[in-house]
């Protein structure tokens, strides 16, 4: 669980929220049950002081029940008898010899020393074996006139159970109340991040070719519907101003090229008089190099154009990458030599695509062309080829001045130079492995690359291999479709 999102934050919030908002309203029910219970404990005990007052009398002998005390009232009497005190307004413990074995035990321990002193209301004592009483202090009026303060007690052991039961119960409930707050609060986060998630996964599907998509929010809640209203009006003018420059790019192209093979040609011409000048003609040579550098930029860049707007057409069917890549080594073999590299093409297996042939070769040219370019004089270019899982990997490897791990990421963006290195003098124009990329991608493939500086560069392209009912089918009917993937530029 990725503890930075925003869902989580949102459901750690109203989970600590619900959390609280239990524990809160736990603690106050159990306080306000504790004090009904004690109200109702001393209610209880009063009930029993009144009625111990009002059915027994002292005598010299020592306590009688009144005439009129009925047989059950009396087996009452005798179970509030064990815990009551006499005392006198001053505190002074009357007829001690009366109690019983528990209440003299407690009055010599001194355990009853506060309880006899008030007149009043209710006092706690706790007797010597830990147990604990609460007394309710009375004065009741006796036949001679002397006036006598009654202390009757009971055991709060009833009471005490009771609550620690309750709490035990609370403190059980609690780590539940967590769980279930927590499991309730990343339910109504994911509702509540439900369309956003829907906009996110429909935004991820626009591409530079896919810029007239428009997102749709079918609940139309107001805050996510205005990040969608506002998303689709960016989106719009993106899409107007891609538009307006691959129309800005194809036209540029379209226009360079015939000045430029005018300018060829002419200087072509001029390079044929013999009375030229020797400084006159380098220049012109010159001239001519840069000039058919200047072409072949113009035309990729028309050809990309072309790409983009869908008027490239892809016309696959199933070819054998094994003598495709084998001719193509050898065609370059030539070009290598020019710069002492030797091309190693290692056993290569059989591998069947579903692919445009002149498309699938220029992207393999390019590759071997800037492998050959970007290396060192002496190295070796090593060709390799597997298959795995339904697809074929094809690696392409240099032994040449690498690529930065910062400049990777780019590597495949149009007339980007990795390196100071990568200059005129190679003869690039930057477009060659945009042009690989999108190729690749058009056949639902993928490309990447793996480098270091100074330890050369292995380009591998991945394609989907296909299917057994195609393999061997030299005479299937070609696939005609426009070759329209490419990356956002």
């Amino acid at each position: 669980m990725n503890v930075r999102t925003l869902r989580f934050k949102l459901s750690l919030t109203n989970g600590l929220f619900i959390s609280i908002f239990f524990v809160l309203f736990g603690w106050v029910r159990y306080q306000t049950f504790a004090y009904r219970a004690e109200r109702s404990f001393e209610r209880s005990l009063e009930n029993q002081a009144n009625f111990f007052a009002t059915n027994i009398r002292p005598t010299p002998d020592g306590f009688d029940f009144k005439p009129s005390v009925a047989p059950a009232d009396a087996m009452v009497l005798d179970t509030i008898r064990p815990f009551f005190v006499l005392t006198d307004l001053s505190g002074q413990v009357m007829r001690e010899e009366l109690y019983g074995y528990y209440v003299r035990r407690m009055l010599k321990e001194k355990d009853l020393e506060d309880v006899v002193h008030h007149q009043s209301g209710f006092s706690d004592a706790e007797a010597y074996d830990g147990r604990k009483f609460r007394f309710i202090n009375k004065v009741m009026p006796s036949e001679n006139g002397q006036v006598v303060v009654l202390h009757l007690g009971r055991a709060l052991d009833q009471l005490t159970e009771i609550l620690d039961e309750y709490m035990r119960i609370y403190l059980w409930s609690v780590p539940m109340v967590l769980v279930v707050a927590g499991g309730v609060g990343w339910f109504l986060a994911v509702h509540a991040l439900g369309p956003f998630e829907e906009v996110a996964r429909t935004a991820e599907q626009i591409t530079s070719e896919k810029l007239n998509t428009q997102i749709e929010n079918p609940h139309k809640e107001e805050e996510v519907q205005r990040l969608v209203q506002s998303f689709n009006a960016m989106v719009a003018r993106l899409s107007q101003s891609f538009d307006q420059m691959r129309r800005f790019n194809a036209d540029v192209a379209h226009e360079l090229r015939t000045p430029l093979a005018i300018l060829q040609g002419e200087s072509e011409i001029a390079l044929r008089s013999e009375s030229l000048p020797e400084d006159i003609r380098t220049v012109l040579i010159s001239n001519l190099e840069e000039l058919g550098r200047l072409t072949r930029i113009v035309n990729d860049i028309l050809m990309l154009s072309e790409v983009e707007a869908g008027a490239q057409l892809l016309v696959t069917e199933p070819i054998n990458l094994k003598p495709l890549i084998g001719d193509l080594a050898d065609q370059m073999q030539l070009l290598a030599m020019e710069r002492s590299l030797e091309i190693q093409v290692h056993d290569l297996p059989d591998a069947i695509v579903e692919a445009d042939d002149l498309w699938m070769r220029r992207a393999v040219l390019n590759l071997l062309d800037n492998a050959i370019k970007y290396s060192r004089e002496g190295g070796k270019i090593q060709i390799a080829m597997s298959n795995e899982a339904g697809k074929v990997r094809i690696s392409v490897r240099d032994e040449g001045i690498g690529i930065s791990k910062r400049d990777q990421p780019h590597i495949f963006d149009r007339l980007f130079r990795a390196d100071p290195a990568r200059s005129r003098s190679s003869g690039g124009s930057g477009l060659g492995l945009a042009l690989v990329k999108w190729v690749v991608e058009a056949h639902h493939g993928k490309i990447t690359v793996t480098s270091a500086p100074d330890q050369g560069a292995d380009f591998q392209v991945e394609l989907p291999l296909a299917p057994p009912e195609s393999k061997g089918q030299t005479g299937k009917t070609p696939k005609t479709s426009h070759l329209t993937q490419s990356p956002t530029l």
